[in-house]
């Protein structure tokens, strides 16, 4: 996907904002065949700017030198100015809850228009709130999550889009979901175990629907799975 490749991309050089130079900025992107746009930035004080960078009108957050040449995201970041650390933290926290915000609400019209490709859990308490999961059934953490399902459902409803994210085992076991998928609360629910086995396998079928209904969430920004929205 053109999106995670550029993003991975950046992911590689660095971050900044405020007072780095822009045109170098501008020019470092462009080295790296990066297409991406600086949407601000904002000088930290220690010859580093914090930088919002969009990319595919999704905005990511990196750390600059101040001349613009050196862009980049910490993953591990160790500081000796405590105030410039709580900034650091502050920004990113800021830019990926504004950016969640916008992928939840790409996403939950993903839900409303693919309902007949969305597994519809409902909890047995009334008024009960609605959790929506996108899942991968190779995924260790959304093996663990679906594991987890009975005991969301005492208190929540749960919509659940499962999809291809992790290769192609993963993408037939989508499909063998959306082929297999009844209405059927405890029927669903006994088929998808036996997808979300961690040494499953998928057996062979067309996956068009699947491939379609992937790439529809990832074209929302979702990267990772389980992804996750609590009302």
């Amino acid at each position: 996907m053109k999106t995670k490749f550029a993003l991975s991309v950046l992911c590689a050089l660095s971050v900044a904002y405020g007072a780095a130079d822009r045109a170098e900025l501008q020019k470092t992107l462009q080295a790296n065949s990066v297409q991406g746009n600086i949407i601000s930035s904002s000088d930290l004080g220690s010859g580093l700017s914090m930088v919002v960078i969009d990319v595919n009108n999704q905005q990511v957050p990196f750390l600059a030198t101040n001349d613009g040449k050196f862009i980049f995201q910490p993953d591990v970041l160790l500081i000796q100015d405590k105030a410039v650390q709580t900034k650091i933290k502050g920004f990113y926290k800021d830019v990926y809850e504004k950016e969640k915000a916008k992928i939840n609400i790409k996403l939950q019209e993903v839900f409303k228009k693919q309902s007949a490709n969305v597994f519809h859990f409902k909890s047995q308490k009334n008024g009960a709130k609605t959790i929506y999961i996108v899942s991968d059934a190779n995924c260790p953490y959304c093996q663990k999550e679906f594991a987890n399902l009975n005991k969301r459902l005492e208190d929540a409803n749960v919509e659940l889009l499962v999809v291809g994210f992790l290769g192609e085992d993963s993408m037939l076991k989508a499909a063998n979901a959306l082929k297999n998928k009844s209405g059927n609360q405890a029927k669903d629910i006994a088929m998808l175990a036996k997808l979300y086995e961690p040494k499953s396998k998928a057996t062979s079928m067309d996956t068009k629907l699947a491939k379609e209904l992937t790439q529809a969430v990832a074209d929302t920004g979702v990267r990772s799975v389980p992804y996750i929205i609590e009302d």
